[in-house]
């Protein structure tokens, strides 16, 4: 399992290290194997950009998800990127056979499961509305992204209380020091 970590902003000092093994931590919880993440660490300009192209909105944002293996956006390509067999109901191309040799390089290689884009700046100012560290406003933004790149939401209520509760279970193992 590997998560890559890119620091692309100089306003907030961030423990990347810190943030890609907490990463590591919720995707092992949520029975991620073999699998490559990255985070992004942007400014608000560039988050601002990225809110506004992918969620129509024009203004900065804590944090966005992009899993890669999920279904295509309504306003991506009609067929989009596709993943492991069997990953969100997806497989590879249109042949169903596909050779023994090409089905054990697939089951070797990782396979994406996305991306994660955080706003450090726009996090300090939450984090400070809130009461609390920056650091620990960055621990919460990245299982919420990371639980949204298993397949987690929070458009119903329902949804919401279900991503909330996993969010808060993984966050306290994570600060009491529990790894596994």
């Amino acid at each position: 399992m590997s998560v890559f970590v890119a620091n692309e902003q100089v306003d907030q000092p961030v423990d990347e290290e810190r943030l890609a093994l907490l990463a590591r931590l919720a995707m092992e919880s949520e029975g991620v194997e073999e699998s490559e993440v990255s985070i992004l660490l942007v400014d608000r300009t560039v988050m601002t950009q990225l809110n506004q192209r992918y969620m129509g909105e024009d203004r900065p944002t804590d944090v966005l998800a992009f899993p890669i293996d999920g279904p295509s956006p309504a306003s991506g390509p009609p067929e989009g990127p596709v993943g492991p067999r069997g990953f969100a109901g997806a497989s590879y191309g249109d042949d169903p056979e596909l050779d023994d040799e090409e089905d054990e390089e697939d089951d070797e290689a990782p396979w994406l499961l996305g991306d994660i884009v955080l706003c450090p700046s726009y996090a300090a100012e939450q984090a400070s509305r809130e009461g609390q560290t920056l650091e620990a406003e960055l621990e919460l933004l990245t299982v919420h992204g990371v639980l949204h790149l298993c397949g987690f939401d929070h458009a119903e209520p329902e949804e919401e209380r279900e991503m909330r509760a996993r969010t808060e279970e993984l966050l306290s193992r994570w600060r009491s020091g529990v790894r596994r």
